[in-house]
C-alpha cells in the first residue's frame, strides 16, 4: 500500500511539475489573418509578394547581410489593461508591477535567457519591449493604460470574442475605448477572457503591414512563465505556426518542395504537424519520430511558434531572418518612434493659413498615402491612410508630439528630402514648400517633388534648395503628398484614395554643409534647437543632461544637417554625433 501510495504521489507531482512547465496555447491568429484577408484581399496579396521576395533574397544568400542582428532594436508598446470593475492587483485587473515583470520575462524570450525558460541553443530575437514614456496627448505615461469596460455588460459576462456570441464583445468595442498610434505605438490588449466561438483563445496578434495592427492576450497568459505574448508577437513580425500547412482533417504533413514558400516559410524549422492533434499523445514528443520527416524531432516540438505538449524554449535563425525582413519593411516606424524618450517633442509653430482638404474622394483603405518624411531635422514616420482613423490630411505642425516635423535648412545649399510611399499599390507622389508665405502653393516655382509610378517598397530622394528671393526666418508650410498612381495630384486637391501631410520649414542663412571643411563637423546652438552640420552623413545624435541621463536619441538620419529643439532651460547637455563613417563627435552646450 505504501509503494502504491507512493507511486501515485510521484505521479501527481510529475503532473504538476509538467503543468508548470508547460502552456497550452490557443492562438487565434489564423482565424483572425484568414478572415481579415477575406475582407482586404490586396493585404493578403502585398503579404504573398513580399514573401516572394524574401524568398528570392533568402535563395541569393543577400538575407542575411542586410541585418544587423546584434543591434537591439527597440519596440515602444502600449499595454492597455481592460478591467471589468475588479480591484487593480486581481487576475482581471492586472497590477502595473505584474504587467512590468510580464514584460521583462517577455523580453527574456526574445533575447534567450535562461531566466525566461529558454534553450542556450535558441537564436536570439534582437527586440526589446520598451513602455512608452509619452502618451498620443504628449503627456507623461508608464505605457500601461487602464480601461474599464464594466460598462459593457458582454465584457462583463463573457469577455471579448472573435466572433458575434451572445454575453461576448467584439475586439472593436474594446480598441474603440483606447487605441494609441499604431505606426508609433505596439498596442497589446489584456483583457479577462478570450475566445472564438465558444473556444477559448490565450491570445492573437495580426501580420505586421495591413490596416490592422494590435495583440489581445488573455489575462490567465499576461503572467511570468508564460510564452504567449512571444509566440504572439512572433505572428506581429510575420512568422507563421511551424505546423503551417498541416491538414487536419486529412492529417497530411505541409508541403516542403519549397521550404521558403511552404510551411511556416522558414527552412531551419523542420516540418511538422499541429502536436495537438488527436493522434498524438499528450505529453512532449522530444526523443520521439516526427511522422513529416521519418526522423527523431529535431526542436521543432519545442519552438516557440509551435503547438506543443513541450515547453517553448527557442527561435530558430531562419525565423530571426523572416523576422527581420518583416519588422524592417513595415514597423520602420515602430524603430523610429520617439515614444519611448521622456523629452517630448515641440512642433508647435505658426503657419500662414493655407487650404486644407476636407474630405476624401474613395474613403478606402488600400495601403495608400505617406509613411515616412526625412527632411533636414525633420524625421516623422506615420500609418498611410486607413478608414477607421479617417487620417487623409494630417498637420503635423501643431499639437504633435510623436516625430520631429520641423526643421531648419540653409538658404545656399541642398537639403535632402526622403519620403516612403504607402505599403502597396503604385503610388503618385508631389512635395511643395510656400517660398513666398502666401498660404498657396505655386504648382510650378513652389513644388520640390512630382513623381509618379512610384513603388510601394521604395525610398523617393530628391535635392532641394530654396529659391534666393525665398521668404527667410519665418516658418514655412511644406506639404507632402501620396496618392494612387495616375491620380492628377495638385496642393490643393482632394485626396483620392491616399493622404496629404504638412510640415513646417524655415530657411536660414546658416552656415552650410559647402562652407565646412573636408571631413570637418559643426555642433552649434541657436535660442532653441542644438544644429550639426557635416560634409558626411549623420548617423545618429543622442543627447545627455548632466546626469548622464539621455533626453534624446535619434538614429538612422543619413542627412548633412540636422537640428533638433530643446525645450528645457538653464541645463547643461552633452551632444554626441555619430557619423555615417563611424567618427563621433561629442560637444558640451549650455541652454
Amino acid at each position: 500500500m505504501v509503494k502504491k501510495l507512493l507511486i501515485l504521489f510521484l505521479g501527481i507531482t510529475l503532473i504538476n511539475i509538467y503543468a508548470q512547465n508547460t502552456e497550452l496555447l490557443n492562438c487565434g491568429t489564423d482565424e483572425i489573418m484568414r478572415n481579415h484577408y477575406a475582407k482586404f484581399p490586396h493585404e493578403k496579396a502585398q503579404d504573398d509578394a513580399f514573401n516572394i521576395e524574401i524568398s528570392n533574397l533568402i535563395k541569393s544568400g543577400k538575407i542575411n547581410a542586410a541585418f544587423n542582428k546584434n543591434q537591439i532594436i527597440e519596440i515602444p508598446i502600449v499595454v492597455h489593461v481592460v478591467g471589468d470593475g475588479s480591484a487593480i492587483g486581481t487576475v482581471n485587473n492586472r497590477s502595473d508591477a505584474q504587467i512590468i515583470n510580464w514584460i521583462n520575462y517577455t523580453n527574456g524570450v526574445f533575447a534567450g535567457n535562461a531566466s525566461s525558460g529558454m534553450s542556450p541553443s535558441s537564436a536570439v530575437l534582437p527586440i526589446k519591449f520598451v513602455f512608452a514614456k509619452v502618451d498620443p496627448n504628449c503627456n507623461p505615461t508608464n505605457g500601461i493604460n487602464r480601461i474599464n469596460a464594466s460598462h459593457l455588460p458582454g465584457y462583463v459576462s463573457g469577455g471579448v470574442n472573435t466572433q458575434v456570441m451572445p454575453n461576448t464583445v467584439l475586439e472593436d468595442e474594446i480598441t474603440s475605448l483606447g487605441s494609441w498610434d499604431k505606426s508609433k505605438y505596439y498596442n497589446i490588449y489584456v483583457v479577462k477572457r478570450l475566445a472564438s466561438g465558444t473556444g477559448l483563445l490565450n491570445g492573437y496578434a495580426y501580420y505586421p503591414g495591413g490596416s490592422r495592427d494590435h495583440s489581445f492576450m488573455h489575462t490567465n497568459v499576461s503572467t511570468v512563465n508564460a510564452q504567449t505574448m512571444a509566440h504572439e508577437f512572433g505572428h506581429g513580425l510575420g512568422l507563421r505556426h511551424t505546423h503551417e500547412g498541416y491538414n487536419e482533417t486529412t492529417g497530411a504533413c505541409p508541403s516542403n518542395v519549397d521550404c521558403t514558400l511552404n510551411g511556416d516559410l522558414v527552412c531551419d524549422t523542420e516540418p511538422s504537424k499541429s502536436l495537438y492533434h488527436s493522434s498524438v499523445s499528450s505529453f512532449c514528443q522530444t526523443g520521439q519520430i516526427n511522422p513529416c520527416t521519418s526522423q527523431v524531432y529535431a526542436g521543432v516540438e519545442r519552438n516557440i511558434m509551435a503547438y506543443t505538449y513541450c515547453f517553448r524554449d527557442l527561435f530558430t535563425q531562419g525565423q530571426i531572418t523572416r523576422a527581420l525582413a518583416q519588422l524592417y519593411q513595415y514597423r520602420q516606424s515602430l524603430i523610429d518612434s520617439p515614444v519611448a524618450n521622456t523629452q517630448v517633442i515641440n512642433n508647435n509653430v505658426t503657419l500662414t493659413a493655407a487650404c486644407t482638404p476636407s474630405s476624401i474622394t474613395n474613403p478606402v483603405t488600400y495601403s495608400i498615402g505617406i509613411t515616412s518624411v526625412k527632411f533636414g531635422s525633420i524625421n516623422n514616420s506615420s500609418g498611410f491612410y486607413n478608414t477607421a482613423l479617417n487620417n487623409y490630411y494630417e498637420n503635423f505642425t501643431q499639437n504633435y508630439c510623436l516625430g520631429i516635423s520641423k526643421t531648419t535648412i540653409p538658404l545656399t545649399s541642398p537639403t535632402i528630402l526622403t519620403i516612403k510611399p504607402g505599403t502597396f499599390n503604385a503610388h503618385s507622389v508631389n512635395a511643395y514648400i510656400d517660398y513666398n508665405n502666401d498660404g498657396q502653393f505655386n504648382e510650378t516655382t513652389e513644388r520640390i517633388l512630382n513623381q509618379t509610378n512610384v513603388s510601394p517598397t521604395s525610398t523617393i530622394t530628391v535635392s532641394v534648395t530654396p529659391p534666393a528671393n525665398a521668404v527667410t526666418n519665418t516658418p514655412l508650410r511644406m506639404r507632402v503628398i501620396g496618392d494612387f498612381n495616375g491620380t492628377n495630384i495638385t496642393a490643393c486637391a482632394t485626396p483620392n484614395y491616399g493622404q496629404v501631410e504638412d510640415y513646417s520649414v524655415v530657411i536660414d542663412q546658416f552656415l552650410s554643409t559647402s562652407e565646412i571643411k573636408k571631413n570637418e563637423t559643426l555642433i552649434s546652438q541657436n535660442e532653441s534647437s542644438v544644429i550639426v552640420k557635416s560634409n558626411i552623413e549623420i548617423s545618429s545624435i543622442d543627447i545627455y543632461d548632466s546626469s548622464g541621463r539621455i533626453i534624446f536619441s535619434q538614429s538612422g538620419i543619413r542627412a548633412k544637417d540636422f537640428s533638433t529643439p530643446i525645450t528645457s532651460k538653464n541645463i547643461i547637455i552633452l551632444v554626441k554625433v555619430k557619423l555615417q563613417s563611424g567618427e563621433i563627435i561629442t560637444k558640451k552646450m549650455k541652454f
